[in-house]
């Protein structure tokens, strides 16, 4: 019985069962998505799923089948060479192409996604927005890449009553690579 008393405490005192630690750094990425109840919000949250590389709130910004009568669709610029695999995009080829994008890209960098010269049109069951954009991303191995142009995107509130892209229409502006080139180089 004396041993078993004196393996016990040399036990729980070489556990430090009793001692407090220092607590672990969280390991998923900062989360600041809210709940797109306006245009404004549903914009904010496709700038933050860049900078912060979560797909998931990427996915949340476009139609979903799920909660929407509408399929999301996007257009991609014109005369761009990789414009066949264009033509059955939907919401599998964006995450295919943003988890790419994200495993190119360095590690400890953001993606910057600015969105400029907001122009919108309301109408009784969607609105439209046209803006310039300016995307910035620094490759693994390589220096920092600009895309720039104008996207067109058609916003309407899904059954959720949250605020999703429908349809987005990339323009190619200067000698900029546009946000579909982007997309085809990482599908």
């Amino acid at each position: 019985m004396k041993y078993f008393l004196i393996l016990s405490m040399l036990y729980l005192t070489s556990c430090d069962l009793l001692t407090t630690r220092d607590p672990e750094k969280p390991s998923a990425p900062r989360d600041d998505f809210i709940t797109p109840t306006q245009p404004s919000i549903l914009f904010q949250n496709l700038k933050n799923s860049f900078r912060q590389k979560v797909v998931e709130n990427y996915l949340q910004c476009l139609a979903d089948e799920a909660f929407s009568d509408d399929e999301f669709r996007y257009i991609p610029s014109a005369g761009i060479s990789q414009s066949e695999i264009f033509i059955d995009w939907d919401v599998n080829a964006e995450r295919q192409y943003f988890n790419t994008l994200l495993s190119r890209v360095e590690q400890q960098s953001e993606i910057i996604l600015e969105l400029n010269n907001e122009e919108k049109t309301i109408s009784s069951d969607s609105a439209r927005y046209q803006f310039e954009y300016v995307l910035k991303a620094v490759y693994v191995g390589a220096s920092e890449v600009t895309y720039k142009g104008n996207s067109l995107f058609t916003v309407k509130t899904d059954r959720r009553s949250n605020w999703v892209i429908t349809k987005w229409e990339d323009i190619k502006v200067d000698d900029y690579p546009s946000w579909s080139e982007l997309k085809g180089s990482n599908y």
